[in-house]
């Protein structure tokens, strides 16, 4: 065993200590590396969201579509530069604030213009 400068290994007998520190760094070490590469095997390539105008269409369409108490049959959209604009006729007055809520989650969405009328 090695004791760390100043100490030998009288005193540490005496007193009841031991000398941990290479073991304990080595240890300490392997378990760091350990942590560092289970971390880096958790993570994932995560790739820039398309901003373009049909790919946030795409996401509106999807998130709108993904709903089932919204009948989006006579709904149009158009997306202009983020601006998103949705024009059409629903069943019922509840679904106009569903496709604002909707629509407005959708990343890449910065404002939402909501033409849609309910049928009496």
């Amino acid at each position: 065993m090695r004791v760390a400068s100043g100490e030998n290994e009288a005193d540490l007998a005496r007193h009841g200590r031991v000398c941990y520190h290479f073991p304990v760094k080595r240890t300490a070490l392997g378990a760091v590396l350990l942590l560092a590469l289970a971390s880096a095997a958790c993570t994932r390539n995560v790739q820039p969201e398309d901003d373009s105008d049909p790919a946030i269409k795409a996401r509106v369409e999807i998130a709108l579509r993904g709903r089932t108490d919204v009948e989006i049959r006579y709904i149009s959209i158009d997306v202009i530069n983020g601006l998103v604009t949705v024009s059409g006729v629903v069943p019922a007055p509840e679904q106009i604030r569903l496709i604002q809520r909707v629509v407005q989650r959708v990343p890449g969405v910065d404002q939402v213009i909501n033409n849609v009328v309910a049928q009496e």
